[in-house]
C-alpha cells in the first residue's frame, strides 16, 4: 500500500514538474518573438479583462513617450455580450489628454450597424466620438451618408449633419 501512495506521488510531482517545464518553454516562447527596439513591438495582441473585455491587435505599437502610435489597429471589444469591432490604418493615443484618433479607413462593426469614415477622434474618459469628416453608415437593407458625427456613448446618441439615406426593402 505504501509502495503504490510513492508511486502516485512521485507520478504525481513528475506530471507537475514536467508541466511547469512547458508552460515555462511557452512563456520563453512567446516572450523571444516580440522585437522590442527604441520603444517599439511588433505584431503584438493586447488583451483585458474587467466588466468589459477587449483584445487589441496591431502591426507596430510604438511608444512616443506622451502616448502610443498604432499600425493596423484592430480592436475587439465586449460588453454585454455585444461585440464591437474597430479598425483603421493607424490609432494615436496620447495619455495626457485620453485622446484616441483613428486615422484612415476607419471602420466600427457593431451589431448589423457598420460605420465608416477617414478619421475619428474618441475622448475616452468622456466616452464622445467625433469627426468633421464625410461619414457612412449601413446595413443590409440601410445606407446613411453624411458629414460631422457626434456620438454620446454614455447616452446612446449619434448626431449626423447634412444627412442622406436610402433605404432598399427585402
Amino acid at each position: 500500500m505504501k509502495t503504490k501512495v510513492l508511486t502516485y506521488a512521485v507520478i504525481f510531482f513528475l506530471l507537475v514538474f514536467l508541466f511547469y517545464q512547458v508552460s515555462h518553454m511557452f512563456e520563453t516562447v512567446e516572450i523571444s518573438s516580440l522585437d522590442y527596439q527604441k520603444g517599439e513591438i511588433t505584431d503584438f495582441i493586447l488583451t483585458g479583462v474587467n466588466s468589459d473585455r477587449y483584445v487589441l491587435k496591431g502591426k507596430k505599437i510604438l511608444d512616443t513617450g506622451s502616448g502610443y502610435s498604432i499600425e493596423d489597429f484592430n480592436l475587439i471589444y465586449l460588453k454585454n455580450d455585444e461585440k464591437t469591432v474597430v479598425s483603421s490604418k493607424q490609432g494615436v493615443y496620447v495619455k495626457e489628454k485620453d485622446i484616441l484618433d483613428l486615422i484612415g479607413d476607419v471602420k466600427i462593426v457593431s451589431g448589423e450597424l457598420t460605420m465608416e469614415t477617414q478619421f475619428l477622434r474618441i475622448l475616452v474618459k468622456e466616452r464622445r466620438a467625433f469627426n468633421t469628416n464625410k461619414v457612412k453608415m449601413y446595413t443590409e437593407y440601410m445606407e446613411t451618408r453624411g458629414d460631422n458625427i457626434f456620438i454620446n456613448l454614455k447616452e446612446n446618441r449619434l448626431k449626423l449633419e447634412d444627412v442622406t439615406t436610402v433605404y432598399r426593402g427585402k
